[in-house]
């Protein structure tokens, strides 16, 4: 007899991205030359001092457990970083570090989702928040954006979708998939309506400082967010260090706490030695990282200008992220394609250009859209984008 999978485990689901990288494998064994606008990765190395101190770590011999929380040196310099960046108050204690900014949002939806409880998750989404909620029972619930005000999310949208269930709202801002973002009104506008309805806000804030227009207001800078708010944010965007896992959380005492038991139950406390290359990502600053974020900033103009040059094809300029998410209604029907998934197989393996189909991130904005990730040079998006305008010349 086969071993038994759970009702809840069948609710979880995978990023899509990763199963699109695998089918741009593929097409490299078929001998195509991908060019990949697929996984929201930066192309980046992880800088060299920050690899550096984590040889230093691993030549110590800083290879056994830390507290689950993380180490306190490295807690004390989150919230150092964070009070330095953006004016708050957060203390060590209020900070846990998490095996990925991932690892951080499951732990913390753990602590708060009770079953039936309904959580408002934009839409489009990043697909984690969306998986977590139906793993631990929890409803998750749509709040559309609104395409034509630039992917705005509105308190109206907000209210729209409110119940005497709901618990919490899920903020992301700048936002994954579109690259849109929160002014500053907006988020005080959100938070004042959190309070209000004692809703939570989890608030994923991982791609701060990819922010090209306007000024990133932090959820934590409002005078009560111990009461409210889960902040979440990590190492992999800003210092390329995905494959690290390093995240961390910043709420109130009381809830890391709770972060840290439910972490400690999944595997025991983040690597060491990355820990001790994390506190160092932050003490040396972002100088470095200016002339990364200049190229990204190219990078997008560059793409939008290409992507507007396609027929059937309209898009929204992100703000910021490293993503695109045009919509290609227009395309679909022009070529006969009734889904974009197979639009999106199709340009692969003809073009060898991945894209992502908006189906990959819940829950129904994306039908007709794709997501393009600019974490490849201006000259592979330029010949990217080449590729796609005549595959639909050829096709049309």
């Amino acid at each position: 007899m086969p071993v038994p999978i759970t009702k809840r485990a069948k609710e979880l689901t995978g990023e899509q991205a990763f199963t699109y990288l695998e089918l741009a494998a593929k097409a490299r064994e078929r001998g195509l030359d991908v060019i990949s606008f697929g996984i929201g990765q930066p192309d980046f190395p992880t800088p060299e001092h920050i690899r550096e101190a984590a040889k230093r770590a691993l030549d110590k011999c800083i290879t056994g457990y830390t507290p689950s929380g993380g180490l306190p040196d490295l807690r004390e310099a989150i919230a150092s970083w964070l009070n330095d960046s953006y004016g708050v108050d957060v203390k060590p204690e209020e900070v846990i570090v998490t095996a990925g900014a991932k690892a951080a949002i499951f732990a913390s939806l753990m602590c708060i989702v009770d079953e039936g409880d309904e959580i408002l998750i934009p839409d489009p989404s990043y697909p984690v928040y969306e998986s977590v909620v139906r793993f631990l029972g929890g409803v998750p619930k749509p709040v559309p954006l609104d395409e034509e005000k630039d992917w705005a999310l509105t308190v109206e949208a907000v209210e729209n979708a409110l119940t005497a269930r709901t618990r919490a709202l899920i903020l992301n801002y700048p936002h994954n998939p579109t690259g849109s973002t929160l002014p500053p009104e907006l988020v005080k506008e959100l938070l004042n309506f959190a309070k209000k309805h004692n809703l939570v806000i989890i608030s994923d804030e991982v791609y701060d400082r990819f922010l090209y227009e306007g000024r990133h207001e932090t959820t934590l800078a409002d005078p009560d967010w111990r009461d409210f708010v889960i902040y979440i944010n990590g190492f992999s965007k800003t210092f390329s260090m995905t494959g690290w896992r390093l995240g961390f959380a910043v709420a109130d005492k009381r809830v890391i706490e709770r972060i840290e038991v439910a972490v400690n139950n999944m595997y025991s406390c983040p690597p060491s030695f990355a820990q001790v290359a994390a506190k160092e990502a932050l003490e040396a600053g972002l100088d470095w990282f200016k002339p990364f974020f200049e190229e990204y900033k190219r990078r997008r103009d560059v793409l939008v200008s290409e992507l507007t040059k396609l027929p059937g094809v309209k898009v929204v300029k992100p703000k910021g992220t490293f993503y695109s998410f045009p919509n290609v209604r227009g395309l679909q029907e022009q070529l006969g394609y009734s889904s974009v998934e197979k639009l999106v197989i199709d340009l692969l393996f003809d073009t060898g250009v991945l894209v992502l189909p908006g189906t990959a991130f819940p829950f129904n904005a994306g039908r007709d859209h794709i997501r393009v990730s600019f974490t490849v040079s201006t000259e592979k998006i330029k010949e990217g984008m080449k590729r796609f305008r005549e595959w639909i010349e050829t096709k049309s």
